[in-house]
């Protein structure tokens, strides 16, 4: 009975979702892919807003219910059983479609935990714009196989009039094969949109040339990190397909500042500095992060706080040893989960990383207090790791050096901070 009311619902609320896209003649940017999704939303959203009125969520959406909420600006009800909430939120979407919709362009993140998320929107979305950012191991417990994520992932591309993918992925590329048609592309050094000339100045932040489709532009970003360029390049592509100048696409970038818990930089006690990327964790970025500490300049020392990977099934073992390899260059390797002080910490032992370098702790809380009186000025600290039983923004919070920054971390609501009291016994 529940899953019935469920898809009840779900069928109400896709079909005056579709009502309001086609009446509007709204624009529809779609975005999915293993990493980099929210990044490249936001990004789009920061181009596109220099010429249209853009509806773009904080939050990433892979439910049924979710989306098309979303896309009214109406939240969940507390209770999904509650009838006469869900007589209520109708209500509300019906007198809205009697309004003016005070947006253009919709441009909407779509995850996927599990087979068929992105499916179930594609009965009633069909893009304008699809974008892929990479297809990589990524919630392997529920799809099985890197195979059966690129399939999913790439049902997002089969449906959209528009294809924009990312060129520096070699299985975003592989599977391009299976559309029969031509796509657009974009990265950080190849792709139709692209860098070049990027240069790093003191604030650590990159500059360079943006390459478009016939011209360039100079642009000043805010990130720190190469790879986060990419989505940059992808909110350029899409600013340029729908009609944007170069001065609006620099403006967009420009004023662009990177995401809470995606490689964003805050000052750490005794003059260190923190490198933020804790809102989730996977391979590919996990490795990612850990070659940009490897790559920055630092004064002093380079200290690598990872956390445990979920949701990897039976390729985390191997996953964090991997990943383990990349630290060998690591002045001090903090890990927080038992996967991550297994694995992690064998892998690093692995390629010669001593023993004295590689500090074990179960809980985030315990790493920073470890990390308390040991940073130094000069110092470059990257903390990364995932959620449940990790939260490696706990240790962040402890070794910022203004304590009012914890504010600007990920996850630092009431509702979170019970959340993890209880995992740690806080």
């Amino acid at each position: 009975m529940q899953t019935f009311l469920r898809r009840l619902i779900a069928s109400q609320l896709e079909r005056r979702a579709q009502q309001l896209i086609q009446t509007r003649k709204l624009k529809v940017v779609a975005i999915t892919g293993s990493v980099g999704k929210t990044g490249t939303k936001l990004a789009t959203a920061s181009v596109l807003s220099q010429k249209y009125k853009v509806l773009a969520h904080e939050g990433n959406y892979n439910s049924e219910i979710g989306l098309p909420l979303s896309i009214f600006e109406l939240d969940v009800p507390a209770s999904l059983k509650n009838p006469l909430a869900w007589f209520k939120i109708l209500s509300t979407i019906d007198q809205k479609l009697k309004q003016p919709y005070p947006y253009d362009v919709l441009v909407l993140e779509m995850g996927a935990d599990q087979p068929n998320d992105i499916q179930k929107f594609m009965r009633y979305i069909q893009p304008d714009i699809g974008v892929v950012t990479a297809i990589a191991p990524a919630h392997l417990e529920q799809f099985g196989s890197v195979n059966a994520i690129a399939k999913e992932k790439m049902s997002l591309a089969h449906g959209s009039q528009v294809v924009l993918l990312n060129a520096e992925d070699p299985r975003v590329m592989e599977e391009s094969k299976t559309l029969g048609r031509e796509v657009s592309t974009y990265g950080v050094r190849e792709g139709g949109v692209h860098f070049e000339g990027i240069t790093r100045l003191k604030s650590l932040t990159l500059n360079g040339r943006l390459q478009l489709a016939d011209r360039d532009v100079a642009v000043k970003t805010n990130f720190i990190a190469e790879h986060s360029l990419s989505s940059l390049a992808a909110a350029a592509a899409i600013g340029e397909e729908l009609g944007l100048d170069e001065g609006e696409i620099k403006r967009g970038i420009e004023v662009f500042e990177p995401v809470s818990g995606r490689m964003r930089l805050f000052k750490g006690i005794n003059d260190s500095l923190i490198i933020d990327d804790t809102y989730n964790s996977s391979p590919r970025a996990t490795q990612a992060a850990v070659s940009e500490l490897l790559r920055l300049p630092a004064d002093g020392r380079r200290i690598a706080v990872l956390g445990s990977m979920n949701e990897l099934g039976d390729a985390a073992p191997q996953a964090h040893r991997e990943l383990g390899k990349a630290t060998a260059k690591v002045d001090l390797l903090v890990t927080v989960g038992q996967l991550a002080n297994d694995y992690i910490t064998a892998g690093a032992v692995e390629v010669g990383l001593s023993d004295k370098k590689i500090k074990n702790f179960t809980s985030p809380y315990a790493a920073g207090e470890f990390l308390k009186p040991e940073l130094k000025k000069g110092d470059v600290v990257l903390a990364k790791g995932s959620q449940n039983r990790v939260f490696t923004e706990e240790t962040v919070a402890i070794i910022l050096a203004d304590p009012k920054d914890r504010k600007k971390l990920v996850r630092q609501s009431e509702s979170w901070q019970r959340k993890k009291q209880e995992q740690f016994k806080v």
